[in-house]
């Protein structure tokens, strides 16, 4: 299995994120739902990279669902993160800019999650045994 990417993006997003908030860095409540999300799709990334698939009730997830969870959850997150500015009336044009990129780049990320929580019709993340990743 090739999926150690997901292990390091993941350990990366958890360890940076959940302190974060444990330590009240976070001075509004969209950047810290924001946080939060980027937090939870780390941790969905190290499930991806761990488990083949998880069994819940009559339910089996496989790694790929936990890799589309993870995408839309950072595909939110990293918007909620940079609206504050804006919403407050301080933003500069580098904060508009930024936040336009967050927002381009976040609708990607669900989209993409989406495509791989539904099956992958238009994204390939691989074979079950390996990652194209």
């Amino acid at each position: 299995m090739r999926r150690r990417i997901y292990l390091i993006a993941g350990v990366v997003l958890a360890v940076t994120s959940f302190p974060t908030l444990l330590l009240g860095i976070t001075d509004d409540p969209y950047n810290a739902v924001g946080t939060l999300l980027l937090g939870i799709g780390g941790l969905l990334f190290v499930v991806a990279a761990r488990r083949d698939e998880v069994e819940v009730g009559d339910w089996t997830i496989s790694w790929h669902q936990f890799v589309g969870g993870a995408d839309v959850a950072l595909g939110l997150g990293f918007p909620l993160t940079l609206v504050n500015p804006v919403l407050a009336g301080t933003a500069t044009t580098t904060e508009y800019t930024f936040l336009i990129a967050g927002i381009v780049g976040g609708l990607v990320l669900v989209f993409i999650g989406v495509d791989v929580l539904r099956g992958s019709r238009y994204v390939s993340l691989g074979s079950d045994g390996e990652s194209a990743l």
